[in-house]
């Protein structure tokens, strides 16, 4: 779920406010903040997910609950939350565990030092043969024990590196997964705005450069009004699958928010980034979209490309822009084309 900045335009933003406030208010849902990002989301389409979530309960419950409501807010934008907490009490316990461990060892080796230190104390002495054969098999006993505990102190060190490497696994997993895209599997916008940070910051450093484009959907809401969510959602596959298969190296697609997803190339300047945004324009119009059963066509797939190249007076707000208004100039100058900022 996308939970960065929203660029609808005043009247997007003022039409989804007034459906949002109609929806709540129809719902007897009270215009709480949460709420009101939920209602707005709703009905602006922002997020299929969210939105088949909401109309379930609200067909289960005509005024739902804030508390499913919450349910709900926390699995499109808290990701990974109720995991994340799972292993933080799951390393706590591993760790108190060998900690309990570490401290009993401890003071085994603690006491058989002491014995072996008297051992040699009784050796100084005149002492007589019994006495010392009965101080050798204690020894001997003592030495055994230690023995034990250390290949159980092994043993429980061999469990937490498993036990840690697995937590690790699961880590590196929700990590990942808090910055993919749930539908289409490229990165998502949170992963997106950090990458272009990094790449801006890095331009800087070494006066070096890279390009970044906008792509849209031409007419995605027909696609969703003719065949359905359920084929939009794979054609949004189909796009995003598609541009990941363009680019190359450490380039990096992400769904920007809806039916609109965004690239930076890095290394490249707007002739390089146009070579690469009509070949991704091409093979997206070229591919052939078909239900599996009944092997019908859904049409024709186009986007819409917008390319601004990074410049040192440049700010990520601006670069955005730059391709946001190319984008613009291609769709009213046709849709299905490529165009450079001016």
């Amino acid at each position: 779920m996308d939970n960065s900045i929203y660029n609808d335009s005043a009247p997007q933003a003022a039409e989804c406010m007034r459906m949002a406030l109609s929806l709540l208010g129809k719902h007897q849902i009270p215009v709480s903040p949460l709420n009101y990002r939920l209602g707005y989301d709703f009905v602006s389409g922002r997020d299929e997910k969210l939105k088949q979530n909401i109309a379930n309960l609200i067909a289960k419950n005509q005024s739902p609950s804030n508390e499913e409501l919450y349910a709900i807010y926390r699995d499109a934008y808290i990701y990974g939350y109720d995991l994340v907490d799972e292993l933080r009490l799951e390393l706590t316990s591993i760790l108190s565990s060998v900690q309990a461990d570490f401290e009993q060892s401890g003071i085994n080796l603690g006491n058989y030092a002491d014995k072996l230190t008297r051992f040699m104390g009784i050796l100084d002495k005149n002492t007589t043969s019994d006495i010392i054969s009965t101080e050798v098999e204690q020894v001997i006993s003592d030495t055994r024990e230690t023995e034990v505990a250390h290949r159980n102190m092994q043993t429980q060190l061999n469990v937490l590196s498993d036990e840690m490497n697995t937590l690790k696994r699961e880590l590196h997993k929700v990590r990942k997964e808090s910055l993919t895209d749930a539908l289409t599997g490229v990165s998502n916008r949170n992963a997106f705005d950090k990458a272009l940070d990094t790449a801006i910051t890095k331009a800087d450093e070494e006066q070096g450069r890279f390009a970044f484009m906008l792509l849209d959907l031409d007419h995605f809401k027909k696609v969703n009004d003719t065949h359905g969510h359920l084929v939009g959602d794979k054609v949004l596959r189909y796009v995003g699958a598609t541009i990941k298969k363009c680019i190359k190296g450490d380039d990096i697609v992400a769904r920007y928010g809806g039916e609109e997803f965004a690239v930076i190339l890095h290394n490249a300047d707007k002739q390089g980034c146009m070579a690469v945004a009509e070949q991704i324009r091409a093979t997206v119009a070229a591919g052939v979209l078909r239900d599996k059963n009944s092997k019908k066509g859904y049409g024709q797939v186009t986007i819409s490309i917008g390319i601004a190249e990074y410049s040192p007076n440049n700010n990520a707000d601006e670069l955005v822009n730059n391709a946001d208004q190319a984008l613009y100039r291609a769709k009213d100058n046709g849709r299905n084309r490529v165009e450079l900022a001016a």
